[in-house]
């Protein structure tokens, strides 16, 4: 990657909407050469994709908690990876060093939601153990840089 392509990413990191001329006339590159390189740039997996981040209080989702989760002996990964997959309420699930085996942040409507979750996971993903925390408000939030 090269000073142009760490640009390129800086600029779509902070609006992947933009317009290829858009883009290129912020990088000083044509619209067709911001294009070539974007396209680039995702065939070797340096952008894994473009979304939409929606603010979760929007659907109602106003408790965000993280759940630090401590599996039983002889759970396999995938058994409890499906659970966090099939959860709606787990927006992200990180495999962690430490007492705890995974970290997740999820978003629930309610007390009752969290609790619920809580318990799927016991029932059905292995887990014997969770730590949890209500987040009051995120300080700092960001993509994650190049």
């Amino acid at each position: 990657m090269d000073p142009t392509d760490r640009e390129i990413l800086s600029q779509l990191r902070a609006n992947a909407r933009m317009s290829f001329s858009d883009l290129g006339r912020k990088v000083g590159l044509s619209a067709n050469a911001a294009a070539a390189r974007v396209d680039r740039l995702q065939k070797r997996g340096v952008i894994r994709g473009f979304t939409t981040v929606i603010d979760p209080t929007a659907g109602g989702q106003r408790l965000v908690a993280l759940i630090e989760v401590q599996l039983a002996a002889g759970t396999r990964a995938a058994q409890c990876e499906a659970v966090f997959e099939e959860l709606p309420t787990v927006v992200e699930a990180m495999h962690v060093t430490g007492r705890f085996d995974y970290e997740l942040r999820v978003v629930c409507r309610d007390p009752a939601e969290l609790d619920l979750t809580i318990r799927t996971l016991k029932e059905r993903a292995g887990v014997t153990g969770t730590d949890t925390r209500i987040v009051l408000r995120t300080a700092v939030e960001r993509a994650v840089a190049a």
